[in-house]
């Protein structure tokens, strides 16, 4: 059997896409498989959240892999669907405006693998941040301010924007993990896309965001410097 082996960080986006690639066919030959991943339901709609929960079977126990601390990666086969966060929290974003699709997590922890298919559904209690921006499509080497805000009971609304207020900014950007190389996010905000696209016409970045239990995302683009 073919062993997956991560020779530096940089190997890590080229390894999980090509695992991801593996499984979205339904075929993971080479892959080991020994992390038993599961969840509460594996059922999600639209702005709905569950918990997953990474177990490596040992002769001697279990070893709870849950945490990125212990080294686990989390991809997704359709990451324009169902997010990853790195603490093991799953969210569907969307269903490809289908009636009904699926999409699979993994968890990759040193040359141990594991996965867990999901149904999702479009309707479902949807975004609970409202997540702006001036653009979203951005020239190479460009920035955007993003705005977040969530609307209060008594009416109004909240500035969640800065990371202060407990607000994370994760993107992915078609390498089917989280992923800050084509656009990052600052302490305030600001999404800065990379100088160079290379030799790709565009880039597509999901946004993803998280102030405790409410979340939101933008999709951003970035295009080729002068292309606009």
């Amino acid at each position: 059997m073919t062993r997956v082996r991560f020779i530096g960080k940089r190997t890590v986006p080229i390894v999980v896409t090509l695992i991801a690639a593996f499984v979205a066919s339904g075929c993971a030959f080479g892959v080991p498989s020994d992390l038993d991943v599961s969840a509460t339901k594996t059922t999600l709609r639209v702005g709905e959240t569950v918990q997953l929960s990474v177990i490596q079977r040992l002769p001697s126990g279990s070893r709870d892999l849950t945490s990125a601390t212990t080294g686990t990666i989390y991809y997704t086969t359709g990451e324009s669907m169902l997010i990853p966060e790195p603490d093991g929290r799953v969210t569907c974003i969307g269903t490809s405006e289908r009636d009904r699709e699926s999409a699979v997590i993994g968890a990759l922890n040193s040359e141990h693998h594991g996965s867990l298919r999901f149904q999702l559904l479009p309707a479902g209690p949807g975004p609970g941040l409202e997540v702006t921006a001036d653009t979203t499509v951005l020239p190479e080497g460009e920035r955007v301010q993003l705005r977040v805000f969530k609307s209060l009971p008594g009416g109004g609304r909240r500035d969640l924007t800065p990371i202060s207020t407990g607000t994370r900014y994760l993107t992915l950007a078609g390498n089917a993990m989280v992923d800050s190389s084509v656009v990052s996010v600052s302490d305030l905000g600001l999404a800065s896309a990379v100088n160079s696209i290379g030799r790709f016409n565009y880039r597509t970045v999901i946004v993803f965001v998280r102030n405790r239990d409410a979340l939101g995302w933008i999709v951003l683009k970035v295009v080729r410097a002068g292309s606009l």
